[in-house]
């Protein structure tokens, strides 16, 4: 004869049912809020941990521009060139600044002394650049000017400088005779002091 389970133990089984069911479907997860995203790590932060990244390295200052550093030098010859802040002089370039104590401008033929610094070039750092002048090169003459030059005239077949310091009376002119005092330099050519008009051709 079948006897009849109490209402009571029917709900008890119910209920351990529900249970073992959920466990197998396992609990859901935590669901986030309609339109929330999940946040970034902090700038600089990286995985759980959260290292900080440093700031940017600051570039490296530039280094100062050196001053000619050498040893003292003089030098003679003969201006090959005109260039850039100076003249080219027997292959060496020397540079003239503002602040030298040079004559000049001078054109290329001229002899000249150089006195300065090399540089790590191998160009020369002026502080003093003058004309040659040798002891005995004095000279004095009278003649005719054959002809007219940028730099000078021509006379008795000589090339003669004339520089800015060189004193001119008068208007010289091919044919006119011409009184001349200077010196002479190594390779024959002048370098007038002093022009003087004697006598003009009519």
């Amino acid at each position: 004869m079948s006897r009849a389970f109490p209402l009571w133990i029917w709900m008890l089984l119910f209920s351990i049912g529900i249970l073992f069911s959920a466990c197998a479907r396992g609990i859901p997860g935590e669901r986030l809020p309609e339109g929330s995203r999940p946040t970034a790590p902090p700038p600089g932060r990286t995985g759980g941990q959260g290292t900080v990244a440093r700031p940017p390295a600051s570039p490296p200052r530039p280094s100062p521009i050196e001053e000619p550093s050498g040893e003292a030098m003089t030098l003679e010859g003969r201006i090959t060139a005109v260039i850039p802040g100076g003249y080219q002089v027997d292959g060496h370039r020397v540079h003239v600044s503002p602040e030298a104590d040079a004559e000049g401008p001078l054109p290329v033929g001229v002899y000249v002394t150089v006195v300065g610094i090399a540089r790590p070039d191998g160009s020369i750092e002026a502080e003093v650049l003058e004309v040659l002048r040798r002891p005995g090169a004095e000279r004095e003459w009278e003649s005719t000017l054959e002809q007219v030059r940028t730099d000078g005239y021509q006379i008795d077949g000589r090339r003669v400088f004339v520089l800015p310091t060189t004193e001119v009376i008068g208007d010289p002119k091919p044919g006119s005779s011409v009184y001349l005092s200077g010196f002479e330099q190594p390779d024959g050519s002048l370098v007038a002091d002093t022009v003087i008009v004697i006598e003009t051709e009519p």
